[in-house]
């Protein structure tokens, strides 16, 4: 009974006969069991299709976003467009066009009313992980030179499932124009300026009555609505430009800007330390305006944010146009949206061009247009006080 029992143990151990099943045991083709295992799997993934990056041309909200990309920020392409980011798409796609099995890009595909994908305005996620385009039908370059308004309305109903363009804010992700897009109506920026504080007085009392006509009607402010307006004289803005690295220098021009903003009537946290930064948009019109000729304004309207007890930002009015609005359209909204003033847009309209919204031919502007290729997609229009 005990040889029995000793012969049994050596079987399971592997010291004898064939139901050897460790790690050293091979099987009759020579392979190891795990070798096998991981050659069926390549096998299996050899011959399953890869596809290199997703294309969706229906389902922006339930399918692309929701279940391809999940990104919290989309950019909108032009037809045909040649950005970096494009242009490396394109490359995967042709990779996987060339691929032995291509149906399922076939059956993705098969909506267009164009062989080329690309020919068509296209949405992309804005991060450097997910290679995923939408697709929109019939926005074709041919479709897009003759009225590009329409197609952006049509891939903005794509976008947001024909929601009303007013109640964007509902939705968990940002879209904007790619630069592509912006050649053939920017993003509008305003700035408001004069000789004098008191000339500038009436249009920044205006403002304030707006902003209060709106809380007691229970209108919620805009989330970028800024924290104060105030006039500003512009050589100080200049001066801190300037001054950016000589520390006293620069302590100096902000204790006269934090002056110019109490005499102001804004109410500044109670700090000797405070900082001022200046946003982008205000810093690129005073660089703009400084290589103009003639400029000899006094000063400008600003818009202001307190962020911190020690910090503020002080910035211009205006910023990124929506899908199917002109230069103008998205000027007005903005700056209502950001201090409740409301412009007057047919004023605008008469004094500016078609390129921008306007009624006027091309280049043929009556107020001054700040506009460079060092601020590519972004335009600025100097106008006066609004009474």
């Amino acid at each position: 009974m005990a040889e029995k029992t000793l012969e049994n143990r050596r079987m399971v151990s592997g010291r004898g006969g064939q139901r050897n099943t460790g790690r050293g045991s091979m099987h009759s083709d020579g392979h190891k069991p795990n070798q096998r295992r991981n050659k069926s799997r390549a096998q299996q993934r050899n011959h399953t299709p890869k596809h290199l990056f997703k294309i969706e041309t229906t389902h922006f909200l339930s399918v692309f976003h929701s279940e391809i990309c999940r990104a919290a920020k989309y950019k909108v392409h032009a037809p045909l467009c040649t950005c970096s980011k494009i242009d490396k798409l394109r490359q995967l796609y042709r990779k996987e066009k060339d691929m032995n099995d291509n149906r399922n890009l076939s059956e993705r595909l098969k909506d267009l009313d164009v062989s080329d994908p690309f020919d068509n305005l296209l949405v992309v996620p804005d991060t450097k992980t997910t290679p995923a385009m939408f697709v929109c039908n019939q926005t074709t370059s041919i479709e897009f030179q003759n009225d590009a308004t329409v197609c952006e309305n049509k891939i903005a109903t794509k976008i947001f499932d024909n929601t009303d363009m007013t109640s964007l804010d509902k939705f968990p992700f940002k879209v904007s124009c790619a630069l592509c897009l912006l050649d053939h109506q920017r993003n509008g920026f305003v700035a408001i300026v004069a000789d004098s504080v008191q000339e500038l007085e009436p249009t920044i009392a205006k403002a304030k009555a707006c902003k209060a006509a709106k809380k007691t009607t229970s209108h919620n402010l805009h989330s970028d609505h800024a924290h104060f307006i105030c006039a500003v004289q512009l050589s100080s803005l200049k001066a801190l430009v300037r001054s950016a690295k000589t520390r006293a220098k620069h302590s100096q021009i902000v204790s006269e800007i934090l002056s110019q903003l109490k005499n102001g009537g804004i109410d500044l946290p109670p700090s000797d330390n405070s900082t001022i930064k200046l946003g982008h948009h205000l810093t690129s019109f005073i660089w703009l305006e400084g290589t103009s000729k003639g400029s000899k304004r006094g000063y400008i309207m600003v818009l202001g944010y307190i962020d911190g007890p020690y910090e503020l930002m002080l910035d211009l009015p205006g910023g990124k146009r929506h899908l199917g609005e002109s230069t103008l359209e998205s000027l007005v909204r903005e700056v209502e949206e950001e201090t409740s003033l409301e412009l007057d847009k047919q004023w605008l309209a008469e004094r500016l061009s078609r390129r921008y919204g306007g009624a006027l031919d091309e280049n043929s502007e009556d107020i001054q247009v700040l506009e460079t290729a060092r601020e590519n997609g972004n335009v600025y229009f100097v106008i006066p006080p609004i009474n």
